[in-house]
């Protein structure tokens, strides 16, 4: 049976939360770790408490994700006999990211595609998308990965314009400029933002309501920021400040 109460709980973690957000990490794990003490069933609290656990430790020790990862495992083992499949895909995505910081690519390939199976069997099309974007970015970091990371992102875009996910579709194309332009292809780079940036303005003309339009502003400020970028490379000063006017003036 729990000691600690919901309310202690929700007080608790709302401090930790405002901790976390000033970077406070050793004094939000005195207080999760209190109430980890405090909570002795197998619950949702208690991988709750873990999974924050181990985003204080990374806050706070960086790069050494021992105790991160740790953390995390604990909270997915307690996810996973909840069966809270959501959240489990979720924090396995978290979990891959970490083991990749860590510098095992292997593991964090297999946690995402494990992540995948379960987000597959929720039918959640963003979720699954989601997971491949992250597991295209970790392959990304190989040169001997990059057509398969490749691949992952045009078939990401392919299936969120067909869902019109348009946050998952644009955070992918970005990431494909991105890689093409690191891998030094660049005529591809260009005509991918050229392309995509197009698309944007017309699809920025569908929506009705200030709100919708403004939601969508957000989703391409990064499209058009590694757009200026890539113009900036290429000499193109005159398209870098065409695009920087044309964001501001859709603003």
């Amino acid at each position: 049976m729990n000691i600690v109460d919901k309310s202690e709980y929700d007080t608790g973690m709302k401090q930790v939360e405002k901790l976390l957000n000033k970077e406070k990490y050793s004094d939000a794990l005195v207080i999760l770790k209190g109430l980890l003490d405090k909570t002795a069933e197998e619950n949702e609290y208690k991988a709750d408490i873990l999974s924050k656990i181990s985003e204080a430790y990374y806050g706070k020790e960086g790069v050494k994700t021992g105790n991160a990862i740790s953390n995390l495992i604990e909270s997915l083992k307690i996810r996973a006999n909840l069966e809270q499949p959501e959240i489990l895909a979720l924090e396995m995505m978290n979990l891959a990211y970490l083991q990749d910081e860590e510098g095992n690519l292997d593991n964090a390939k297999g946690t995402l595609k494990e992540a995948m199976e379960v987000a597959n069997q929720l039918e959640d099309i963003s979720l699954t998308l989601s997971l491949k974007n992250a597991l295209a970015d970790i392959l990304s970091e190989e040169k001997k990965d990059t057509e398969e990371a490749l691949k992952i992102y045009a078939e990401i875009m392919a299936e969120s314009e067909k869902e019109k996910i348009w946050e998952i579709y644009y955070e992918a194309c970005v990431s494909l400029i991105k890689l093409l332009r690191d891998r030094e292809k660049m005529d591809e780079a260009n005509s991918i933002s050229v392309e995509n940036i197009e698309k944007a303005e017309k699809i920025l003309t569908t929506f009705k309501t200030k709100k919708e339009k403004e939601e969508f502003r957000d989703v391409i400020s990064y499209l058009y920021d590694v757009s200026i970028d890539l113009a900036m490379e290429n000499e193109d000063i005159g398209r870098a400040r065409d695009l920087a006017e044309k964001f501001k003036g859709e603003k």
